[in-house]
């Protein structure tokens, strides 16, 4: 056992007068050799809270600071704020009004705000050049508000409390706290026997700092006990959905995810030779309340390509659910409900999985003065949780302070060099050789942010191979192909791995395309040739699978059904060949 693991013990212990003769000294030095459950549940403990104490850190604060984004989003900007007069306008109306406003960007996720009496609805658009931004709109008038960047500071604490901005394993690995959370909560009550008599044991001030902050460690447990229960097992939950079952490592238990409702062939053919108007939004949502009064939409996705339903989800005040676990899909141009997922039909274990999402982020208040109680409180519990892994960082550092600076030379150079090396060195600390992976964590954070904050102006456009302009039939269109959002600037196309091909159609009228289909090699038939594009103006793209192994001569075919049936073609090298298909990340660096 390490001379830092015994420094790290109870505080009632260092701070008895030593009075012990060399007879008693030996029989306490074997104690400490002793391993008992109480000081191997303090070991890990400590172990637990030290180890990657910066990224829990962070998880934790920006966690706690995330559960008032909207609340925060709306007294930065002033586009967030409305002021009632009268009724709501029909959610459908109200998107309509925008779509009219902005026709030349795409918009989709139309948030309703039927929760929130002062603040605007708001959708994504995504700007022709492939850039995202997010609109308000004023949900009593239909007014357009104004036009603020994705990333609003709501927005960017909620991304880095989810995922950290790392591609990847960002979700993964805040999950992995979760787990942590609920090991140190276990280890943390083995470690301080008889805990429950001391829930009302104030902190005493009549001795240093170490033994104040390490009795209010204790206090600060105790109370958060029920908070850090609830994060631990949300998280632990969604740890084994996230590594564990995507990578299949651990069997799913949950029940099959069921493909949403779309339309049929049939249902196309229905519709006639000519390009088909779709139903207004307000016409799509009052079917739905038409259908079922009690429901209240909070969500509306018009469909991405002409297979899909036009989707509205919301919430019948279900308890413990998000406010929009439940969904109503509809026919895009007759209004017809093709399908439904109610919370209320979910089977038992499906509501558990949803109930996540309120118990972790304390949105099961749903509105009012129950919401923002409700988020007070995760907020307040989550700071204290925050101050229970800082506070624990701190108390090491009291306790080990003696022995470290007995250890350094007086003054001069040598005392700031054997300094600097007790920091950087691979052992010791309270992090030992894991301070070198939470460095390297926080490095990882701050490129994705970069790459979050240049994503929202650029999209996708600028970055990985560019597929360069060509006319199919009556649309001339280019593409660019990229890994995917946060991977913008890695290799688009490897082999065995999905890439993400990027549309942007320069001329010709999109309405005019039934559907668009891409695939590696030049399709044998009509029936299936290939991955569907999707999307909204400026974010139409589609999900192709790469071959495990490529051709020298491997192409991109493009294929358009247009509504009277007819079909038109073209290909590109899927690889840069530096004429039609070019790699912009070597052409960029080349040209500047």
């Amino acid at each position: 056992m390490s001379s830092e693991a015994n420094a790290v013990l109870d505080t009632d212990v260092i701070d008895r007068p030593v009075t012990d003769t060399p007879k008693t000294k030996t029989k306490a030095k074997r104690r400490k050799k002793k391993m008992t459950t109480h000081r191997a549940a303090f070991l890990v403990h400590s172990f637990i809270g030290l180890k990657l104490s910066l990224l829990f850190s962070i998880v934790l604060i920006t966690g706690a600071i995330a559960v008032f984004a909207e609340e925060i989003d709306w007294l930065f900007y002033s586009e967030v704020r409305v002021s009632p007069v009268g009724e709501k306008l029909n959610e459908g109306e109200v998107f309509d009004k925008l779509k009219a406003a902005m026709p030349d960007v795409g918009l989709s996720n139309y948030i309703t705000a039927n929760d929130r009496e002062y603040s605007a609805a708001q959708a994504l658009m995504t700007l022709p050049e492939g850039g995202f931004k997010k609109v308000w709109i004023d949900p009593y008038t239909g007014e357009v508000q104004g036009v603020t960047n994705f990333l609003t500071v709501g927005e960017f604490f909620s991304i880095l409390h989810k995922n950290l901005f790392m591609p990847l394993i960002g979700r993964a690995l805040v999950n992995v706290f979760g787990v942590l959370c609920l090991i140190g909560l276990i280890s943390g009550l083995l470690s301080y026997r008889k805990f429950w008599r001391e829930f009302f044991k104030m902190p005493r001030t009549n001795r240093n700092l170490r033994v104040f902050l390490g009795d209010l460690h204790k206090l600060i447990g105790l109370w958060s006990l029920w908070f850090v229960l609830i994060i631990g097992v949300s998280g632990s939950w969604w740890f084994y959905q996230n590594p564990l079952v995507r990578y299949d490592l651990a069997p799913q238990f949950l029940p099959d995810r069921v493909i949403e409702p779309q339309l049929t062939q049939q249902d196309l053919e229905k519709l006639g030779s000519g390009i088909p108007t779709p139903l207004s939004s307000k016409e799509i949502v009052e079917a739905v309340k038409e259908h079922d009064p009690d429901f209240v939409p909070h969500l509306l996705n018009p469909p991405q390509h002409n297979g899909q339903a036009y989707t509205v989800r919301g919430t019948k005040h279900d308890l413990l659910v998000s406010k929009w676990s439940s969904s109503y899909y509809v026919h895009p141009y007759t209004g017809e409900i093709i399908g439904k997922r109610l919370a209320e039909d979910y089977p038992a274990i499906s509501r558990v999985d949803w109930s996540m999402i309120p118990l972790h982020y304390g949105t099961w208040g749903y509105d009012g003065i129950g919401d923002f109680l409700v988020k007070l409180v995760w907020c307040v519990f989550g700071f204290a949780m925050s101050f229970l892994a800082i506070s624990g960082m701190i108390i090491f550092y009291k306790r080990t302070k003696s022995a470290t600076q007995k250890l350094l030379p007086k003054q001069g150079f040598k005392r700031t060099a054997k300094r600097s090396w007790f920091v950087m060195r691979p052992w010791g600390g309270p992090m030992g050789a894991f301070k070198y992976l939470n460095w390297l964590f926080i490095a990882v954070i701050l490129i994705g942010i970069s790459i979050g904050f240049k994503l929202q102006s650029e999209g996708t456009s600028g970055s990985g191979y560019q597929y360069n302009t060509k006319t199919i039939g009556n649309w001339t269109l280019s593409m660019n192909a990229t890994l995917g959002l946060l991977e913008k600037d890695l290799d688009p196309i490897q082999p065995g791995r999905s890439t993400t091909i990027n549309v942007f159609i320069k001329e010709g009228d999109p309405s005019a395309i039934k559907f668009m289909y891409m695939k590696t090699r030049k399709p044998r038939t009509m029936r299936a040739p290939g991955s569907v594009v999707h999307g909204t103006v400026g974010n139409q793209n589609a999900n192709l699978p790469v071959p495990k192994k490529l051709k020298d001569n491997a192409k991109l075919w493009v294929t358009i059904e247009d509504w009277d049936g007819n079909f038109y073609q073209a290909s590109w090298p899927l690889m840069p060949d530096g004429k039609e298909t070019v790699d912009l990340r070597t052409f960029n660096k080349t040209d500047s």
